[in-house]
């Protein structure tokens, strides 16, 4: 499923405050493919997954009316999806991401994707998880710092800080390991003003 643009999950969301029932179930899809992809990067694979997105996706749904619009629908999804996996991480006490099961079916990609994607998990969980959760708004979602900043409950500038460093990390990772299939996200633009 190909990501929704930014306009038009706005504009579901609108409707969906309206009482658009196709519009909810329309937005909440196309949310879903996000909120999965976020938390399964945060915790890995297996039912602490499922739980979570299930728990995620209640919450955007009661969460809906009150959807004030300060950050677009993805980032508020995000952001839920976030404080959803933090909980269940700490409910588990479990270290993330240890699985090595990539579920192909969450990233739409093939054997050789998996492959990518099961390297890219280990080293993610050899990140603190801070850090980790920074890389995966910036370098995989492609949020700003501001959206990333939000959505981690801090500050712009703290946020691009930690994708930097995330990012050194998992480039000595990964030329550690030899493994020079993979590459890192570009760092982020620094910020302005205007972005803050």
């Amino acid at each position: 499923m190909a990501p929704v643009p930014t306009e038009q999950l706005a504009a579901l969301a609108r409707r969906a405050q309206a009482g658009d029932a196709a519009a909810t179930t329309e937005l909440l899809r196309a949310l879903y493919v996000v909120v999965r992809k976020q938390i399964h990067f945060i915790l890995g694979a297996g039912p602490a997954v499922d739980d979570a997105v299930q728990e995620t996706m209640i919450a955007l749904h009661r969460a809906l009316p009150g959807f004030r619009g300060d950050a677009s629908p993805r980032t508020w999804a995000i952001t839920i999806a976030m404080r959803t996996a933090r909980r269940q991480r700490r409910r588990d006490a479990r270290h993330p991401g240890g699985g090595e099961d990539v579920e192909v079916a969450v990233f739409d990609v093939d054997q050789a994707g998996a492959a990518e994607l099961a390297v890219m998990r280990r080293a993610l969980a050899a990140l603190d998880p801070k850090k980790r959760e920074a890389f995966v708004l910036m370098g995989i979602f492609e949020l700003t710092a501001a959206e990333a900043g939000r959505a981690l409950g801090t500050f712009a500038n703290t946020a691009a800080s930690r994708f930097r460093h995330a990012r050194a990390e998992l480039e000595a990772y990964l030329a550690r390991r030899g493994d020079e299939s993979l590459t890192t996200p570009a760092a982020p633009t620094p910020l302005t003003e205007v972005d803050q």
